[in-house]
């Protein structure tokens, strides 16, 4: 049943995609937009469908208004939408350039920005986590996760950049590059899981 709460949700997310697909091809040009982007949302999708079906870490509530097996296409660009202003902060305004100093900013600033989300997203119920966090609901283990889901892609991402391919080669090899991302970050989830359970 849609719902007001989910809709204004979605189309503040699909209208935040829109500005920073604007943003990027005004810097970048159209090729390394998609090269960005593309792997991005499909990233974005393999781990929400891998964390609710897999891992079952949480549930999607019922409003949103398109679903992908059972993953809100707006998530997916959520993903893509942080992961892009994320880089472009950590680049371009704290002037870090290409190495480790701006992955990790990158994946400081998209965790900072993530913490809003959880306690309006408990209120409005767009997902319920199986085991309940410390964080309105949600376990540190997903911070940890945002962390390096922008760290990994990031890292993937710049190394690509460097590399003296045509854009098409690069979209194609930042799409291969998906799966060894996700299996690293499954990786280190379970180390987490290992060492702190479900907090």
């Amino acid at each position: 049943m849609l719902t007001l709460s989910f809709v204004l949700y979605e189309l503040a997310w699909y209208a935040m995609f829109a500005f920073v697909i604007h943003h990027a091809v005004k810097q970048w040009g159209n090729a390394k937009t998609a090269a960005f982007f593309i792997p991005a949302i499909f990233f974005g999708f393999l781990l929400e469908w891998a964390t609710q079906t897999i891992f079952q870490g949480y549930r999607y509530g019922e409003g949103f208004l398109v679903y992908i097996l059972n993953v809100p296409l707006s998530v997916s660009i959520t993903w893509s939408t942080l992961l892009y202003i994320g880089f472009w902060l950590a680049r371009e305004k704290l002037g870090l350039k290409a190495g480790k100093a701006s992955v990790f900013a990158a994946g400081f600033l998209v965790v900072v920005d993530a913490l809003h989300f959880e306690p309006m997203a408990q209120t409005f119920g767009y997902w319920v986590w199986t085991h309940a966090g410390v964080w309105f609901g949600a376990p540190l283990s997903n911070y940890y996760g945002w962390f390096w889901v922008v760290v990994l892609y990031v890292t993937a991402f710049q190394w690509i950049e460097k590399q003296p391919w045509s854009e098409v080669k690069k979209l194609g090899v930042g799409i291969l590059a998906i799966p060894v991302q996700v299996a690293a970050l499954t990786g280190l989830l379970k180390l987490y899981k290992l060492v702190f359970g479900n907090l």
